[in-house]
């Protein structure tokens, strides 16, 4: 029993890599392009507008000010700007150049050579090379502002751009859309002591011989896990649509065990549901021994909601929604503790005698979403998920409700 379950686990840890490694990547690159897209919005500017010069580090306004005992300033320059910028501007790039470009234009001074002997002929040749090339004392450079190759440049500067600044938002009567959001799983948890062996109930005391709700409230933990899936919705009015698609979504918990002790008495006679135990409860002296194990839950899930477009801006909105799923459990990996023998025992998916197979979620979320092209939605989504069914089915005695809370990552494709 011990080596089929390593084997399993290495079989689902491969999986999960496997799913991590093709996930992960996508996740960061989608919120690195939202993040660069926000900038782009606010600032107007691109990635290739940022400047990475490390001299950048150090300049400030003070340094980029010419000083007034410059003898070798720009004054060569000054009838041309002058020009620039009192004639009718018929072009709009003069007006660019006199603006931003010739003020930081300045000559440069001649390099000082050592005197060192040991590099004597050097200097000659140096010096032979560079005072023998002729100053230029004029620069025709209106010729380069009006050619065709200086025109593109700044059309490129202005209009460069990973969201269109002048897409025209169209809402479609239809759309479909993509998710993904990494979510934090945990659940609520209580148990029925009528339906366990042994309870003894003093007032509001209960006296049992297995673990008690405070012992595994202390020693479970959440995980982290992922909800992706399919949408798609009709727009009801301007502001009101319904929504529904097909989800595949994982809950579960961190549940706190030790090996079992193959040699005790109790552990050879022991069984749940014709199953020989895995696990035993930890050890709240010797924690050494203690191990955790991540329960998972699968289940496929149709949302069926609202949502209400609370806030509209230029090319962007704010929505909020709240739907009910219906739920199909397709998938288990997890242990189950019974009261009775005080042991864990594992269930894989074909083992649903101890878990509802249908029910019922909630979920309420917050969207963000911004138009990056006219019919095409990119949007943000921090939501939280609530299953009003418990995890586990009678006679078995805990009532365990999953939660989830996440951020949901999409996109919606507006149909007309």
């Amino acid at each position: 029993m011990g080596s089929q379950l390593s084997d399993i686990k290495k079989g689902i840890k491969k999986k999960s890599t496997l799913a991590s490694l093709l996930v992960i990547p996508a996740v960061v690159a989608g919120l690195g392009l939202l993040g660069l897209q926000t900038y782009s919005l606010i600032t107007g500017k691109s990635f290739g507008d940022m400047d990475f010069n490390i001299g950048k580090l150090w300049e400030t306004e003070d340094n980029l000010q010419l000083p007034k005992d410059d003898t070798e300033s720009i004054s060569y320059l000054q009838p041309l700007i002058k020009q620039l910028t009192e004639e009718q501007v018929l072009n709009p790039f003069d007006a660019y150049l006199a603006k931003n470009i010739l003020p930081s234009i300045r000559k440069k001074k001649p390099v000082q050579l050592t005197n060192n002997k040991e590099s004597k002929k050097t200097e000659k040749r140096f010096e032979k090379e560079l005072f023998s090339v002729e100053t230029i004392d004029q620069v025709k450079l209106t010729s380069l502002i009006r050619g065709e190759q200086f025109s593109k440049y700044v059309n490129r500067l202005e209009q460069e751009f990973l969201i269109n600044p002048n897409i025209t938002p169209q809402k479609g009567k239809w759309f479909v859309g993509f998710s993904f959001a990494p979510t934090l799983n945990y659940r609520t948890f209580s148990y029925d002591p009528t339906l366990v062996n042994g309870v003894a109930i003093d007032g509001n005391l209960r006296y049992t011989f297995g673990l008690t709700e405070k012992q595994r409230n202390i020693s479970d933990r959440s995980i982290s896990s992922y909800t992706i899936g399919f949408d798609f919705g009709n727009m009801i009015s301007d502001k009101l649509s319904v929504f529904s698609g097909i989800h595949y979504a994982h809950y579960g918990e961190q549940v706190m065990v030790c090996h079992a002790d193959s040699k005790n008495p109790n552990f050879q006679q022991a069984s749940f549901h014709g199953e020989s135990p895995s696990y035993e409860v930890f050890d709240e002296e010797n924690r050494t021994r203690n191990l955790p194990f991540k329960n998972k839950y699968s289940y496929i899930e149709i949302p069926v909601g609202l949502s209400y477009q609370a806030f509209e801006f230029n090319k962007s909105k704010i929505s909020i929604y709240a739907a009910l799923s219906l739920q199909t459990l397709c998938g288990v990996n997890a242990l189950i503790y019974d009261f009775d023998t005080d042991y864990y025992y594992y269930w894989m998916n074909e083992k649903n005698d101890v878990f509802r197979r249908f029910g019922i979620g909630s979920q309420i979320g917050l969207t963000v979403s911004q138009y990056v092209a006219d019919k095409t939605e990119l949007f943000i989504n921090p939501q939280f998920k609530f299953n009003l069914n418990s995890t586990f089915k009678e006679p078995y005695p805990v009532s365990q409700n999953q939660y989830t809370t996440g951020l949901r990552i999409g996109f919606k494709q507006h149909i007309l």
